[in-house]
């Protein structure tokens, strides 16, 4: 049985993911172990956002190349941190639909680009409350940190409600 915390605690532990890679390792650890064990590391910088997901022996599959699983997965992972940063850990959020189209294997590592309409986002965390938003995400294969090719693409629906509701 989960034990809710403090509205107050669980903000302030959302916005301290944010700003420390050691924090945000400890508090995936506890809270979610897949992101850990993934290695599923994000670049939370409003401008360029991204997240990247090494080439592990868990993240593969029998060919040697990333699972699709994994890169499903941690689609979902990768473009709800891209929400929680915008909406600098006040939301909750859960994903309600994922349509991705893979077009190449990956023998390499991948990178994740998220991408929302930052206004319509901006409207509707005005208003507060539950809402619905929708984004699109671009998966690439990855040389030296930098996206070489994509190979897959999608879009993700997400489900928001504020913190302490």
């Amino acid at each position: 049985m989960a034990i809710p915390l403090p509205p107050k605690l669980e903000k302030c532990l959302n916005r301290l993911s944010m700003k420390s890679r050691f924090f945000n390792r400890l508090l995936s650890f506890l809270y979610m172990p897949f992101v850990f064990k993934s290695g599923l590391k994000m670049n939370f910088v409003e401008d360029d956002y991204y997240a990247i997901l090494p080439k592990r022996r868990l993240n593969l599959n029998w060919y040697g190349t990333v699972s699709g699983g994994a890169i499903l997965g941690n689609s979902e992972l990768a473009a709800g941190s891209y929400l929680f940063m915008l909406s600098k850990g006040n939301y909750r959020m859960v994903c309600t639909r994922l349509n991705y189209r893979f077009l190449l294997p990956s023998i390499d590592a991948i990178m994740y680009k998220a991408s929302v309409d930052l206004d319509e986002l901006a409207e509707k965390i005005k208003a507060g409350g539950k809402f619905n938003i929708e984004m699109t995400i671009k998966v690439f294969r990855t040389n030296k940190n930098k996206a070489s090719r994509r190979i897959g693409a999608g879009t993700i629906s997400f489900h928001m409600w504020p913190v302490g509701t």
